[in-house]
């Protein structure tokens, strides 16, 4: 539904030139949500604005439901008001002195040249987004008089009302607090399923992109490093810098001894069995094992485990009531724990470290 080929673009700074996007390729099936995450400067929303048409790339091309709005070989250049897509910013842009109707109602009355729709297709029009963001009788309501998740729910309104195949998210839950960004999270997936519409959204957090996502594509410096579902992304990262950035990760750098189901990297803290049976690495591959913080197991007897013990100290333990938050030495390395609540472990107590292989995946 939404194709991107090789799309690049770049910006003139005074410092010199800045490569914001470099040959990135991403391909949504209709329906989908994916989520471009990254870090701040890392090209998500200039990624995002050159699909809407808001910056002009210099090379690739971009597909929308079958139709190329951007071609830097065949030259095609669709305007933004021309390209089948509706689009939430971050500051949400509601008009102060607008009230709810008019605001939503924008881009039916002021939108693609030459379309004139009637007083009756425009209030149709509006009811209905309306509905489907759950504000049917906010209508008449003052823009002055809305909440931070209200206003967010006009702004999505609007971007529906012209019944687009592409929804444009550009951070739009940043600027809400921490309980309404949840709350919102939720709705703004719901509304998405409800209405069936293809979604490209943006941000730099990463709970949001795995609670929201059918797929995620990670983009570094401009450069789209990978792309799956959020289990296979958090799970099975192929990739380092994935597997550090989406959330917190242990690391162990390592040389592959034994390839297969029962395979086994040679790490610092000695070999460690690890399933290698969907990795394409080969014996003396030089990688990393990443184990999250979850997959750590400790207990005061040995008896308890067998493969992949370790023998470690207890450095930090926070009771947080579902969990302990913790950190465990192990030959003077510091892996982050998150432990049972059920098994006390007080900071300086021996303990022993278990780690199950198929909750180690090997990356390069």
């Amino acid at each position: 539904m939404l194709r991107i080929d090789n799309l690049r673009k770049s910006f003139v700074l005074d410092k010199g030139e800045v490569r914001a996007v470099q040959n990135v390729s991403i391909d949504i099936a209709e329906g989908q949500f994916f989520t471009l995450l990254g870090p701040s400067g890392s090209g998500k929303s200039t990624t995002l604005r050159c699909i809407a048409g808001l910056e002009q790339p210099e090379d690739g091309e971009i597909h929308i439901g079958g139709e190329c709005v951007y071609s830097a070989q065949r030259q095609i250049l669709i305007p933004p008001e021309q390209r089948p897509i509706g689009m939430v910013f971050q500051s949400y842009a509601i008009w102060p002195h607008m009230d709810v109707f008019h605001n939503v109602a924008f881009p039916l009355l002021y939108g693609a040249r030459g379309k004139k729709i009637s007083k009756s297709d425009v209030e149709k029009g509006v009811n209905e987004a309306l509905d489907q963001v759950q504000m049917g009788g906010y209508a008449s309501r003052p823009a002055t008089q809305l909440s931070g998740g209200q206003q967010q729910r006009v702004a999505l309104a609007r971007a529906l009302v012209r019944k687009p195949k592409l929804l444009l998210l550009d951070e739009p839950l940043s600027n809400l607090d921490a309980k309404l960004r949840e709350e919102m999270r939720v709705e703004l997936k719901e509304v998405a399923r409800r209405v069936g519409i293809t979604t490209f959204f943006v941000t730099h957090d990463q709970t949001e992109a795995l609670a929201l996502s059918d797929s995620v594509g990670v983009i570094m410096n401009g450069e789209l490093v990978e792309v799956g579902t959020p289990y296979q992304m958090y799970v099975r990262p192929k990739h380092k810098l994935v597997a550090e950035f989406l959330g917190t990760a242990n690391t162990l750098q390592g040389r592959v001894t034994i390839i297969g189901d029962k395979g086994s990297v040679d790490t610092e803290l000695g070999p460690i069995l690890v399933d290698l049976s969907k990795s394409e690495v080969n014996v003396n591959d030089s990688v990393f094992v990443v184990i999250r913080p979850e997959a750590l197991m400790c207990s005061h007897e040995r008896s308890k485990f067998v493969d992949n013990c370790f023998e470690g100290t207890i450095k930090r333990s926070l009771f947080l009531g579902s969990f302990i938050d913790g950190e465990v030495l192990i030959k003077d390395k510091t892996f982050r724990a998150l432990l049972s609540p059920h098994e006390l472990f007080q900071p300086g107590e021996r303990v022993y470290v278990h780690v199950p292989p198929d909750h180690c995946q090997v990356t390069r």
